[in-house]
């Protein structure tokens, strides 16, 4: 350098990287950025530099790259930004944003970089930043189709479905080959209760790229809220023969099977094994030694995570464990891993010792976190549904791990060495062979209730002023089937001038209500002889059974939720008893609450007892007046009693890793 010009010198370097040898070329530019640090050609080169590294996955050289060449170059802009996406693929979101406004104090007029610092915020859960960066960067560029697509997914994330689906079709009007465009618009569409025009979107998508793995596996979402369990199923297997590492897409398929009809508890434990050889065994590598004190009798460290501590099914069943536990003898640590707030996240907080949200944080990272905190006993509450940490058990991050109450099966892992249940839904000796895990049964139910303080009050018998039965299934609609159809359309024709309400989000699709109509006719029940509606928020939805007399429970997925709710308003519920958890969860609620005579053990036992129960409106009357007392008085909402029972479990489990 001290002997050519600038021209010179950028002549040779160029020659060096031109033959490929980027280490002469590279100290020729950096010699030259020393000299003059706007140099055109010494900054293209090392942009090009980077972005190569970064695409070959060598991100820490990428960024020792763009940050010693930005020391020499403060305001190189486009840099900053460069340096921002290398952190963005490292996880160091808060980095990227620091890189993302410091190109933006440089040029402020860049819509690629505030779009790229939309996508961070957006990451990082800082929803209303990210919204103002999208916004500025259509502002500079209105047919900016990435920036809308970015703008749907944040306020897709605040639940403004109407106004994400603006963004996205605006997407698409500038780009209609954009796929993941039409995806999201699938997903906006699925969260309003739109299911057909949701299909529609997916297969456009599909159209476009037939091996788009999220595609298939938010297509067979649609499918199963549609009520068809087997082609759900289809497209999460092809979801995974397209990308055999899609763990999301093999959860959801786990999840789906538990609804089928056609499939056996074999089949079933085999698939939730074939998902642990997959995802979870290969992390056996990163377990790494427990350091926890070997005392059996010590304060125990108890670590609670789930995606739903906030108004959610799996809260009615917590809230009454966290509510009651012994904090001389433990300390609660919960782990939520959501960005979702209300009154019962605020409430549940309460409970804790311990609060973290980690729904930042990488798996890796999370298992960090609790192996830091030296947790004893982990336990999952989410299993194979939507929002689990499943992938931190496999990492073992605690001694004792668990698995109690947000899914109705095995999750398969074999580092999970605890399932908690009940005799009734998991009977000795019989259910072991399908259970990786050890299982813990509760001498009473499994379920511990805690209803919403808001219920409305019973009313009387609906029946003693309308003249006729009114029947119902407040269920999720993927757990109907035309099996269940059938049974409920004899229950129909037996009791005279019965009605059935069915109520669920998925009836807002009008070619979902138009098919449930259609399969009805065709066993003879007459449109007028249904009410069919749209779920409505709780708590005021339970009003919904001041109009029913007699619950229908669901099969093979019994209610859980939905069947303590209608017994809480008054309504009893009649169960088939299946053979596997899914399929017994109104026989273990039921049998709590010593109502017996509402099980049913065969299908037709399921049609006598509803028929013969529609028959008796005094003791319908007697079962709606006397029930809520019943319930408080049962082992089903006996909170006290249920902790203890769980916590002398924990212990047990304690005391046997302690003489291992």
């Amino acid at each position: 350098m001290q002997t050519l010009t600038i021209s010179q010198a950028v002549e040779l370097a160029s020659q060096y990287h031109n033959t490929g040898d980027l280490q002469q070329a590279d100290a020729i530019y950096y010699q030259i950025l020393q000299v003059q640090p706007t140099n055109n050609e010494a900054l293209g080169f090392y942009l090009n530099f980077g972005g190569s590294l970064r695409e070959q996955g060598k991100l820490n050289e990428a960024v020792e790259c763009y940050q010693r060449v930005l020391a020499l170059c403060p305001k190189f802009a486009e840099m900053h930004n460069d340096l921002g996406i290398v952190f963005c693929y490292q996880g160091k979101f808060t980095d990227a944003i620091d890189s993302f406004q410091q190109a933006l104090a440089s040029n402020p007029y860049d819509a690629k970089v505030y779009y790229n610092l939309g996508m961070a915020f957006k990451i990082q859960g800082k929803i209303g930043e990210a919204i103002d960066c999208y916004q500025r960067a259509l502002n500079f560029k209105p047919d900016y189709a990435d920036a809308n697509n970015g703008l749907g997914n944040a306020l897709l994330a605040q639940d403004k479905f109407d106004e994400a689906i603006a963004c996205y079709q605006r997407a698409l009007a500038l780009n209609p080959n954009y796929v993941e465009a039409h995806n999201n618009l699938g997903v906006a569409f699925e969260n309003q209760g739109q299911l057909t025009e949701a299909v529609v979107s997916f297969q456009q998508a599909l159209v476009l790229n037939p091996n788009d793995a999220k595609a298939h596996n938010n297509l067979a979402t649609v499918k199963k809220n549609q009520g068809m369990i087997s082609e759900a199923i289809e497209h999460y297997q092809k979801a995974l023969e397209i990308k055999p590492t899609y763990a999301i897409a093999h959860t959801n398929l786990l999840f789906a099977l538990n609804y089928a009809v056609n499939y056996d508890r074999a089949t079933i434990f085999a698939a939730h094994q074939k998902f642990n050889e997959q995802h979870a065994l290969p992390l056996a590598g990163t377990i790494k030694t427990h350091l926890n004190e070997n005392q059996p009798q010590r304060k125990l460290k108890i670590g609670y995570i789930s995606p739903n501590f906030h108004k959610h099914a799996v809260a009615y069943f917590i809230e009454p464990i966290l509510a009651h536990h012994d904090h001389h003898q433990f300390e609660i640590f919960c782990y939520y891993n959501s960005l979702r707030t209300d009154a019962v996240t605020q409430r549940l907080q309460r409970y804790a010792d311990h609060w973290f949200n980690c729904s930042k944080l990488s798996d890796e990272e999370l298992a960090e976190h609790i192996r830091h905190n030296q947790i004893d006993i982990l336990i999952d509450l989410a299993g194979h549904t939507d929002g689990n940490r499943l992938l931190v058990f496999a990492r073992k991050p605690a001694p004792v791990q668990v698995t109690y109450l947000g899914y109705p099966n095995t999750t398969g892992f074999t580092t999970i060495d605890y399932r908690i249940t009940d005799s009734y839904m998991d009977p000795q000796g019989i259910t072991e062979p399908f259970n990786s895990e050890t299982l813990i049964r509760m001498p009473a139910s499994y379920f511990c209730y805690h209803p919403d303080a808001d219920s409305p009050q019973i009313n009387d018998l609906p029946a003693q002023k309308n003249g006729y039965i009114t029947f119902s299934s407040l269920n999720n609609y993927c757990k109907l089937n035309p099996q269940l159809f059938a049974l409920w359309a004899q229950i129909l024709h037996a009791v005279t001038g019965s009605k059935l309400l069915v109520k669920t989000k998925s009836l807002i699709d009008s070619a979902t209500r138009s098919t449930l109509l259609e399969q009805f006719g065709k066993l003879d029940i007459e449109p007028e002889r249904l009410i069919l509606e749209n779920i409505t928020p709780a708590p005021a939805y339970l009003q919904t059974y001041h109009q029913v007399d007699i619950g229908l429970d669901s099969y093979p997925f019994t209610g859980g939720t939905t069947t303590c709710e209608a017994l809480w308003m008054g309504v009893p519920v009649v169960t088939l008893v299946g053979d596997r958890h899914a399929s017994r969860q109104g026989f273990s609620i039921l049998s709590a609450l010593g109502l017996t005579e509402l099980i049913a053990y065969s299908p037709e036992e399921y049609v006598d007892i509803c028929v013969k129960l529609a028959s008796d409106t005094k003791y319908l009357q007697q079962l709606r007046t006397e029930m809520r007392t019943r319930m408080q008085e049962s082992p089903l909402m006996d909170g006290a009693s249920f902790t203890s029972h769980l916590e002398t479990a924990y212990r047990n489990m304690w005391e046997k890793w302690c003489i291992k």
